[in-house]
């Protein structure tokens, strides 16, 4: 027997404080986003500082899939301890400083360490405030996935962007602190409205052998989906102003096309999956991916591998939230987890070989590599997106 993760959140989503209660979910997605954002944008400047190179770094954040991957296995205890709303409000803080902290560290295994933390909070808040979004669909009844989502993306937008003309203006570490600032502002704004509630104390049934494998392939596309978000976070402001000579101030608009792309689709998300159904949703959405891809790998210039981020980003963008509800129809708020777990197990491995594949030939391999990945992955979980 399996006790679920998802705490059951007293208040619900149809109650007069509804809408109180989505825009906290809301902001807590957006704050999440932007987070990573700002962090995609102090990439080049923090790699400058610690002087070392693209495998090096490659390993450095390596531990921030390490960071993530611990979350996962403890974050399931925590919210059923603790409850989501608890969770996201220890995390959120936790994460926005280490934001700022890697930007003053000068040693590369105490950089390391930050990032190991970042990793852990960025992945606990992360799992928490899907729980949150769970709940809220749930007690809806209906389809919000996708517009949560939806304003992740805008959050790494926004950070990606405004992060960008700080770090221009102001510096990295003086940027940083703003941007992380005005965060915490918006995330203490409304914190207090998140769905509240105890952890669970019944227990679920356990889910037979061929559904926890089915929720491992889906778990296997959401970790090339979440390789893909850290390879363009963190390596497309080196590729964009190492191999196509973009202004380093401008470092954050590969990760900007991505992640806006990504929000526009994600928008329209839920409608798009009544639509077309769920196998060729994913089947569509992985091809355009791969086009996005080739486009980037084999860019000459810094537009066409801006347009190639944006397409990509427009493939990779209901993929996750749809494998999501996917999940939680077949194994409830537990499923979510599995899919979270194979996802950041892919992930884990995926991390280091991108540096070392880009110090060995060229970071346009890390998106051939990437484009690869989806062929299979995608292939995998299209031929079994009936049985959900």
């Amino acid at each position: 027997m399996e006790s679920p993760i998802c705490s059951p959140e007293q208040a619900t989503i149809a109650s007069p404080n509804a809408s109180r209660s989505r825009t906290a979910i809301f902001s807590t997605f957006f704050v999440h986003g932007s987070a990573f954002g700002t962090w995609s944008s102090l990439v080049p400047t923090v790699k400058a500082r610690l002087s070392i190179s693209e495998s090096q770094f490659g390993w450095s954040l390596f531990m921030i899939v390490v960071g993530s991957l611990l979350a996962m296995l403890a974050s399931r205890s925590l919210i059923a301890r603790f409850g989501s709303r608890q969770v996201v409000r220890v995390a959120a803080p936790i994460l926005l400083t280490t934001v700022v902290l890697a930007t003053f560290t000068h040693v590369p295994f105490v950089f390391a360490l930050v990032l190991l933390v970042l990793g852990l909070a960025g992945n606990t808040m992360d799992v928490a405030m899907n729980a949150q979004a769970v709940e809220a669909e749930r007690s809806s009844e209906r389809a919000l996935m996708s517009s949560f989502h939806a304003m992740w993306s805008l959050g790494g937008l926004t950070g990606a962007i405004l992060g960008g003309l700080l770090v221009k203006n102001a510096g990295s570490s003086f940027g940083a602190l703003i941007a992380v600032v005005l965060l915490s502002m918006l995330f203490e704004a409304n914190q207090g409205k998140l769905l509240a509630g105890g952890p669970r104390h019944g227990t679920a049934a356990a889910r037979p052998l061929s559904a926890k494998w089915l929720l491992i392939v889906a778990g296997v596309l959401a970790g090339v989906c979440m390789s893909t978000d850290a390879a363009v976070r963190d390596w497309s402001p080196l590729y964009l102003t190492g191999n196509l000579a973009l202004d380093l101030g401008y470092s954050g608009l590969g990760y900007g096309a991505f992640a806006s792309a990504m929000a526009i689709c994600r928008l329209a998300g839920d409608r798009v999956r009544t639509f077309m159904g769920e196998k060729q949703l994913l089947a569509t959405s992985a091809c355009l991916a791969i086009i996005g891809l080739a486009i980037v790998a084999f860019a000459d210039l810094a537009v066409m591998a801006l347009s190639g981020f944006a397409l990509l980003g427009v493939g990779v963008a209901n993929i996750f939230p749809t494998l999501l509800s996917m999940a939680g129809r077949r194994g409830d708020a537990s499923g979510i987890v599995v899919v979270f777990a194979t996802g950041y197990i892919i992930a884990l491995a995926a991390a280091p070989s991108f540096g070392t594949l880009a110090e060995a030939t060229s970071l346009a391999n890390i998106y051939l590599l990437l484009a690869a990945m989806f062929l299979l992955a995608g292939t995998a979980s299209i031929r079994v997106a009936n049985r959900f």
